[in-house]
Order: C-alpha cells, then structure tokens, then sequence
C-alpha cells in the first residue's frame, strides 16, 4: 500500500471536482476500486502498521463515498 493522504478531501479522493453536481456512476465506480484496493481483507498477511492504515483509508473513504453520494450531506460538506 503506498501512504495514503488523509489531507485530501473528499472530492480529491474520487478525483471529482469541487461542485454540487455529481456523476453518480464515476463516484460508485471510483469507490468500488478503492475499496478492492484498501479494503482491510486484502492485508491480513500485512504488518501491523499496513493494517492500521488500511482500515483508516478505507474507513475514510466510506465516509466520503456516504456523504458524496447524497445530496444533502454532499451540500453541508460543500
């Protein structure tokens, strides 16, 4: 796993642009292969550390995929 950047806000996250309207498929899209790629079962064998950062990544982009794929958090978080 290369470090993740917890710095990013979520719309850097998906790649998306910084705006209300959103593609609802790209995000579903991009969130799928996040999580194929962070998801925590991929790093059972890994040590500690790798583990730890990957249920925080991974943590982290479910919260930003639930808030960006509903209109109304997607606006308070805007």
């Amino acid at each position: 796993m290369t470090n993740p950047d917890f710095s990013q806000n979520y719309f850097e996250l998906f790649n998306l642009p910084v705006q209300f309207a959103q593609d609802s498929e790209q995000l579903g899209e991009y969130y799928r292969r996040l999580q194929r790629e962070l998801h925590p079962d991929r790093f059972a064998s890994a040590s500690a550390h790798e583990k730890r950062l990957a249920v925080q990544y991974s943590a982290l982009v479910n919260e930003a995929y639930g808030t960006l794929s509903k209109p109304l958090p997607r606006a308070l978080y805007l």
